[in-house]
């Protein structure tokens, strides 16, 4: 029999001691609480920041980003906790995605990455800059995007 995956949600927040990735609080009837995290051993809002699964595979920490929405974020980590049983259960596990990238969490991982190496007023305007692009595009994977799409986006520029 299979041992179950030992998966952690955590959200990448801006603490006291600067950016870590704290504990995502789950309430006791089984659903995330959006925006709060254990900091310290004590329960803290944090809009701010992405969630991340992190698990150990042969014996390397292995950190995904499954973007800001803590709804989407909880069906990730359940879905990572449990499809390596869920075969011996019958239970058939589809793909999320086939593979694609969702542009939300391209959005996200982009940000922390920049936020980590530009100062804060170039953070701002990449956050302003892509907020506008995804008010113009309604594609919900990066490889779906075009030349049509940036071409939308300069004509939505141009009317704002």
């Amino acid at each position: 029999m299979a041992h179950k995956l030992k998966v952690n949600l955590t959200k990448y927040v801006s603490t006291a001691k600067g950016l870590r990735y704290c504990p995502a609080v789950i309430s006791t009837n089984g659903r995330i609480k959006p925006e709060i995290v254990l900091v310290g051993g004590k329960e803290e809002r944090h809009p701010e920041g992405s969630y991340y699964l992190d698990w150990n595979e042969n014996g390397k920490r292995i950190r995904q980003s499954v973007g800001k929405n803590a709804a989407d974020a909880y069906t990730q980590y359940q879905r990572k906790t449990f499809s390596p049983n869920a075969s011996a259960h019958g239970v058939d596990i589809v793909p999320e995605a086939n593979g694609r990238k969702l542009l939300s969490v391209a959005v996200a991982d982009f940000l922390d990455e920049t936020k980590l190496s530009k100062k804060p007023t170039t953070l701002a305007v990449y956050r302003t800059a892509i907020r506008y692009f995804q008010e113009s595009c309604t594609k919900q994977f990066v490889e779906e995007i075009d030349r049509k799409d940036l071409i939308k986006f300069a004509a939505f520029l141009a009317v704002r």
